[in-house]
């Protein structure tokens, strides 16, 4: 917008200065027309430098999401490691998961769930990335509620804690497609195509 508006007062400086039209204004008004011009000269600084600190201010904010979905995969990855490593594991040993479960509850990491109200992603995500996070989050807090309900079967917490843990690969994913595109490693559109396949499977695996 601003570099726009820069572009536009450039274009009519130089119109000014040589259009043919203002001879006459040129010559009675010469010091009038400098001090216009001046004037204008002024405001293309001033827009030139509020363009430059938006696309700086553009950058570190996008840089500022890759940092934060990088902790947020790496929270993610803690999880899957807890879920197989605490739970899976031990159940397919015969131990009880029920019990561990008691003693040690099945949590969503705060940085996963916390992205939903952040505001870097609601400005740089793009509509389909971010259709992809709710439906991930909605799952992951579902399957969450099933593994700590009291009532619910040790067989039964074992099989939504299977989906849990893939659901926590899927949220890696797209917060992945999401980096990728930030950096500059692939088009919207490409990461477009890519969130499609995914949301078929966050869908297929409920």
């Amino acid at each position: 917008m601003y570099i726009l508006i820069v572009i536009a007062l450039i274009l009519f400086v130089v119109f000014l200065i040589n259009t043919s039209l203002l001879d006459g204004f040129r010559t009675k008004r010469g010091r009038t027309l400098e001090f216009f011009i001046s004037i204008i000269s002024t405001f293309i600084g001033f827009f030139f430098a509020l363009s430059l600190n938006t696309i700086l201010s553009d950058i570190n904010q996008k840089k500022n999401l890759v940092k934060l979905l990088d902790a947020t995969n790496l929270s993610l990855e803690n999880s899957e490691m807890k879920t197989q490593g605490m739970y899976l594991n031990p159940a397919k040993k015969g131990v009880d998961v029920v019990e561990i479960i008691q003693y040690s509850p099945v949590e969503i990491p705060k940085l996963y769930t916390n992205l939903e109200t952040n505001s870097l992603v609601s400005d740089y995500f793009l509509s389909n990335a971010f259709q992809a996070y709710i439906l991930c989050n909605d799952n992951l807090q579902t399957f969450v509620k099933g593994a700590n309900a009291a009532n619910a079967s040790a067989e039964k917490k074992t099989k939504i804690l299977e989906k849990y843990l893939a659901y926590l690969s899927l949220a890696k994913q797209v917060n992945s497609l999401e980096i990728k595109r930030l950096n500059g490693d692939i088009s919207e559109s490409d990461e477009n195509q890519e969130l499609q396949k995914l949301t078929k499977q966050i869908m297929n695996n409920q």
